[in-house]
């Protein structure tokens, strides 16, 4: 069921019946179940700022599975998912960003024993690197 190539794989937000949201690689799609690739847990954190702007909601993305598998693609059935979207093209910027940090810091995880991936790329770090990435692309663009 594994499909290779990367121009057929979208990106997917997934919201499950246990409330859980999740982003992932959508690799097959069949009747009674999806396949997806390096599903990312989706949670959103308010932090109050000051009384004229009111909260402001962040988003984390998180291991969902992997922690506790190596195993590359899952199935899950479809009776126990409430909604399925595409990703925008922001969102989508950001889980690769994500991902391929994720996978940098794997490959370097025998040298550094210390750090998890989640202390050693902060939300704040990952944003600006996205952004400042976003800026160089529209500069060339225009």
């Amino acid at each position: 069921m594994h499909n290779s190539k990367r121009n057929d794989i979208s990106y997917k937000v997934i919201k499950l019946t246990n409330g859980e949201t999740i982003i992932a690689s959508l690799t097959a799609d069949n009747n009674k179940d999806i396949e997806i690739q390096n599903p990312l847990l989706m949670t959103i954190v308010s932090q109050r700022t000051d009384i004229r702007r009111g909260d402001n909601d962040s988003l984390n993305l998180s291991r969902w599975i992997e922690p506790y598998t190596e195993q590359k693609y899952f199935n899950i059935r479809k009776s126990t998912i409430i909604t399925m979207a595409s990703a925008s093209i922001g969102l989508s910027r950001y889980y690769e960003y994500f991902i391929g940090k994720m996978e940098a810091w794997l490959e370097d995880e025998h040298n550094s024993e210390s750090k998890s991936f989640e202390e050693e790329y902060t939300d704040e770090e990952i944003y600006d690197e996205l952004l400042a990435e976003l800026e160089l692309d529209n500069k060339l663009i225009h």
